[in-house]
């Protein structure tokens, strides 16, 4: 694994909008946007195509994303976030060569407020402005705004024959 230093001098974030800092082992990520997953009414917000023998491949159909708003609560503006799927996403972005992988964890402080982050992987050659992920909320939880929430953490691999180039590339798919 990298060490916080060697992640900064690989240029392996960006770090432009960073409320972040180095940690001892990768780099602590800090809370930019939260969108609820899913109807706020409680619908079933989850995209599915209802046609018989059809299989969705090679794209990952978006869910219904709500913004979900600022609240100030004694002095401090987060957010107020109740039991439920977040779509989440950090001031910091990344950029990775073809010899590295990314993985991102919650910091301890949500996990024993019952709050988890679910991280796929970040594969050699995705690159975005701002990372995101998605973090499952099991007890009401109040989180300001730019709060370190998780941390990423880079493991070196083999080179890989073909860099990442799919549908999430730059957030493009949020970006139609």
């Amino acid at each position: 694994m990298l060490t916080a230093k060697q992640i900064v001098e690989k240029g392996l974030l960006k770090l432009e909008h960073t409320k972040g800092k180095p940690a001892q082992i990768g780099y602590d990520l800090s809370l930019k946007q939260v969108n609820q997953i899913g109807d706020p009414n409680g619908r079933d917000g989850v995209y599915y195509r209802h046609q018989i023998g059809k299989v969705l491949k090679d794209r990952t159909e978006l869910t219904t994303y709500t913004p979900y708003p600022l609240v100030s609560l004694e002095g401090a503006h987060g957010w107020l976030l109740y039991p439920g799927t977040y779509d989440i996403t950090f001031n910091e972005g990344c950029k990775i060569p073809g010899n590295l992988v990314g993985l991102i964890r919650q910091r301890s402080s949500l996990l024993r407020n019952g709050t988890i982050l679910h991280s796929s992987v970040f594969d050699p050659g995705f690159e975005t402005e701002f990372m995101g992920t998605v973090m499952v909320v099991n007890e009401t939880i109040f989180i300001e705004e730019n709060a370190r929430v998780a941390q990423i953490y880079f493991h070196e691999c083999d080179e890989v024959d073909e860099l990442y180039d799919g549908q999430w590339m730059h957030d493009k798919q949020r970006n139609k």
